[in-house]
């Protein structure tokens, strides 16, 4: 974790305790210094309710209990204006690390930044080892009632659980019984949702046992607020998280059965259509593994292969972050193309481990909860630490007459939901029915009252969120985070069996707390919207410090650069041509607006038409926007660039163009460096920020589009000097000069079409879009000819913008591309390139730039047709020999050419949606 330098009006960690004076009500009458000096705006103000909120703050006596003393102080001698301030740099920091929920969805309305307060939630030392106990507890009981029922059921033949949980419930997956034989299938990754109650307790309100959510996010709310707040973590005991992620993934080793090398960990997800994607990347690029998607992973012989440049890779283990029918289409009847066809037979084969185990949604069931204190003891031979919040399930007789009464009694209200927490059963609150409604749903529980759980409203311990600068009242979610340790362990062979102690589960000593900010909630659902806290888990100990280094005994073998899998291969081709399109589409939309804003008037700028005539090429703007020069109108053409650049609904946009950059880099993130996702991030920030005056649109568009071409730039070298020459950086710089030389070819074939001779002022604003003017004038001076221009651009391998070391650079990428065997003859690729590389090296510039008969330059635009061609050609076979065609719906589409297929690539025209 990083911290910040010392801040000057941070002041040293103080729990003496006469900070805090107590006044009537057991509320904060104010507070104060070590020197008795009275802290102008503290945080905590003495009008601040903190006693009977069951929060835990203050004692009896009014004094703050002790894990929240230090707290109190630390947060009241910074003052509200120091943590307003330092709120705010955290929120810069989470939009630069691009931490959101649901933020990659089409509409952009459900996008939400994550929140976080900066108002920790302290945990003393003693409830947190009492916690710990029960959340371990819970993790092993659950494995040995998912163990028996894909197994042997015996608690089902016993009676011990009723029939009807799980033969009518649709999280049972009757392709998963047996599917792990003997094992006892250990919860890898388990997620306990409790919540503080008016009675001072926790309890437990919600299991996530199939692909838990939220561990990486509460990861970085620690690393953000230990950079806002760094003196609490120094002179606290705040236990670390880090041992937690360490323990998780030696229990995913061990499920491998590697013992001597570092087994092949996969964590597989949905892609960036996740709402949680952030986290799936920050788990992957912290814990070292690679990220995938159903489409990387094919199943061979019973084998799960991950599918990358250089053939088929055997994959060990698969942490999966997608619920049990989504995990193979084949098996579960999944109608989508999300999924692994034969992973389950794999599985069955013990091939693959799967964390967490198939199937381990029956345990979210709300209708198990009144059977576990029972099952605790039958199973683990202990009573259940953690108590749930008191549900009602109406299968049982008993609890269906009390249901039925209570409903249809005014003085009592009850919340109905799902049995099978099934989203088509909406969460009602009788107190807010009609007693028509009431009626329909009585009758409904009376049809199938098995499908139905029922609980008493409960109100929730208030605690304090700090929300626009003071602090308001809200209830919190504390969602804590268990790994299984299998050191040894039997079969469950009847219900009597008690798991092995040599089972050991380690509990996250932290949470992700969400906030709500209506303290009197009822109801608490477990999803990650709204805020979040940062939890604080206090230790009477010293706290270790440890990393996430693993030792192996079987030294590793040295090796330069890495294997990638080919959807990564193609989305790093397509963010180097998003990004290299834009690039060249900025430069030539800032010439004309460099021009917009002179004082020489548009009818008597001659290169002018040949701009706009290239804005036309490169489709920025339509094939009929070419005014002649006594038609210009200023309001058209200004309309028509700021439609260019902002006009989200037009497919050649600047503002299309950056969205395809973003979500082709989220398709990649675990691949980029954070500083090269800070420069999207600012990219991204620099259009949101645009709001031009009424009278200054095109000067204010001109600032702009200067900062973009600085930000493209800036991106292109961090990719330059920051990425190892592998094959992520090869694929990424091959999609630049793929389109840099489509897009010279295409200014060069603009400046020739006509049969006129270029003028002067044509050549300079050639060199001016193609970034080459110091260099030309540099050799050449002030004196502008054909020849040498044509040189430049198109055949001097020195010159970083021309075709000709566009081609040489594709040429050296082809040749290291990775083949399956030694080759006896060149690829189609490198035929390709060869033969384009090879024509411009022979070429005499003075026969080039012979005209005919008739006075064109016919061997030119030949020549530039062919490269052109070529170009396009040469995509399409990198495509067909590399790259993954499932699901490629990336192109840039090309109006003023015949269509191609919809997985090939076509180099120019505008970048459509991704």
């Amino acid at each position: 974790m990083t911290s910040d330098p010392p801040d000057s009006l941070e002041k040293p960690l103080r729990q003496a305790p006469g900070l805090f004076q107590q006044q009537t009500g057991s509320s904060l009458a104010k507070a104060t210094m070590e020197d008795d000096t009275v802290i102008a705006d503290p945080v905590f103000p003495g009008s601040f309710p903190m006693s009977g909120s069951c929060s835990g703050i203050l004692t009896p006596d009014g004094t703050p209990q002790s894990h929240w003393q230090g707290v109190l102080s630390y947060l009241n001698s910074l003052g509200n204006q120091e943590l307003e301030r330092r709120w705010k740099k955290a929120r810069q920091i989470m939009h630069e690390h691009g931490v959101a929920y649901n933020m990659f969805k089409d509409d952009a309305r459900q996008e939400r930044p994550w929140e976080l307060d900066p108002i920790p939630l302290p945990i003393a030392a003693q409830t947190w080892l009492a916690l710990e106990k029960g959340v371990a507890q819970r993790t092993r009981l659950l494995g040995a009632i998912h163990a028996d029922i894909y197994g042997s059921q015996t608690l089902i033949y016993k009676n011990h659980l009723p029939p009807e949980l799980f033969f009518a419930n649709p999280k049972f997956l009757r392709q998963c019984q047996g599917l792990y034989r003997e094992e006892i299938p250990a919860f890898h990754f388990h997620a306990t949702d409790l919540c503080r109650f008016s009675d001072d307790v926790w309890r437990v309100v919600g299991q996530r046992t199939q692909s838990p959510s939220g561990a990486g996010y509460a990861l970085e709310n620690r690393i953000i607020l230990s950079r806002i707040l760094p003196r609490m973590f120094h002179s606290g005991k705040v236990m670390r998280l880090a041992p937690f992620f360490k323990s998780f993934n030696h229990s995913l080793m061990e499920i491998s059965g590697l013992k001597k090398r570092e087994p092949s960990i996969v964590m597989l997800s949905s892609g960036p259509s996740s709402s949680t994607y952030f986290e799936h990347v920050f788990l992957s690029r912290y814990m070292g593994f690679t990220l995938v998607e159903c489409s990387d992973l094919t199943v061979r012989n019973d084998v799960v292969f991950l599918k990358t440049l250089k053939g088929l890779h055997p994959v060990d283990v698969i942490l999966r972050r997608l619920q049990d029918t989504a995990c193979d289409p084949l098996v579960f009847g999944n109608s989508s193309l999300t999924g692994v066809p034969g992973l389950v037979q794999a599985v069955r084969s013990g091939n693959v481990a799967v964390a967490n185990p198939l199937g381990s949604g029956i345990l979210e069931t709300p209708a198990l909860v009144p059977f576990l204190p029972r099952l605790c003891r039958l199973l683990l031979g202990e009573d259940l630490v953690l108590e749930d919040a008191p549900t009602l399930w109406c299968g049982q007789p008993d609890a269906l007459n009390k249901v039925l009464s209570r409903i249809t009694d005014p003085g009592h209200s009850m919340i109905i939901s799902s049995a099978f927490a099934s989203p088509e059963v909406p969460v009602v609150d009788t107190r807010e029915m009609t007693p028509e409604k009431i009626a329909d749903l009585g009758a409904k529980i009376k049809a199938m009252p098995y499908a139905y759980v029922a609980r008493e409203p409960m109100t929730p311990c208030s605690f304090p969120v700090w929300e626009k600068g003071s602090l308001v009242n809200g209830s919190v979610t504390m969602r804590l985070f268990s790994s299984l340790v299998t050191h040894g362990g039997g079969a469950i062979t009847g219900p009597e069996t008690v798991l092995s102690v040599e089972d050991r589960v380690v509990v996250m000593p932290g949470a992700l707390t969400r906030v709500a900010r209506d303290a009197g909630r009822k109801s608490h659902e477990g999803t990650l919207q709204g805020g979040s806290k940062d939890t604080w888990c206090f230790t009477d100990g010293i706290v270790a410090h440890q990393t996430m280094m693993t030792q192996f005994t079987e030294p590793l073998e040295i090796h330069r650069g890495s294997d990638l899998p080919s959807r990564v291969a193609d989305n790093m081709l397509w963010l180097g041509r998003y990004v290299e399109r834009t690039e060249g589409m900025l430069r030539v939309i800032r010439s004309v607006l460099t021009r917009l804003n002179s004082e020489t008037r548009l009818d008597i700028m001659e290169e002018f038409p040949f701009l706009l005539r290239a804005m036309a090429a490169l489709e920025i703007t339509g094939a009929h926007f070419s005014p002649p020069g006594d038609a210009y109108s200023m309001q058209i053409i200004e309309t028509e660039i700021l439609a260019c650049l902002f006009d989200v609904k037009r497919p050649g946009s600047i503002i299309s163009s950056l969205y395809n950059v973003k979500r082709v880099a989220a398709s990649v993130r675990d691949r980029l460096s954070i500083d090269s996702w800070h420069v999207l991030g600012r990219m991204e920030k620099e259009m949101a920020l645009f709001s031009p005056h009424r009278h200054s649109r095109i000067s204010e568009a001109q600032e702009l589009v200067n900062e973009m071409i600085l930000t493209m730039s800036a991106f292109a070298g961090l990719a330059l000097e920051s990425m190892t020459r592998a094959m992520g950086w090869r694929f990424m710089d091959m999609g630049r000069r793929l389109e840099r030389a489509t897009y010279m070819i295409s200014l060069l074939q603009t400046l020739f079409a006509s049969d006129r001779e270029p003028i002067n002022q044509e050549l300079e604003a050639l060199l001016e879009v193609a970034d080459s003017t110091i260099t030309y004038h540099t050799r050449y001076r002030t004196t502008l000819q054909v020849e040498p221009i044509v040189d430049l651009l198109l055949l001097d391998e020195l010159n970083p913008r021309a075709v000709g070391f566009q081609m040489a650079a594709l040429f050296d990428h082809v040749e290291t591309l990775p083949g399956s065997e030694a080759k006896a003859f060149k690829t189609r690729e490198e035929k390709i390139t060869l033969d384009l590389t090879t024509q411009l090296r022979l070429i005499d510039i003075r026969e080039l730039l012979e005209k005919n008969e008739q006075g064109e330059l016919n061997r030119l635009t030949q020549l530039l047709d062919h490269l052109d061609k070529g170009i396009i050609t040469l995509a399409n076979h990198i495509s067909q020999h590399y790259l993954s065609r499932i699901e490629t719906e990336k192109q840039l589409g090309n109006l003023g050419k015949p269509s191609v297929l919809k997985n090939d690539f076509s180099l120019t025209g505008a970048p459509y949606a991704v």
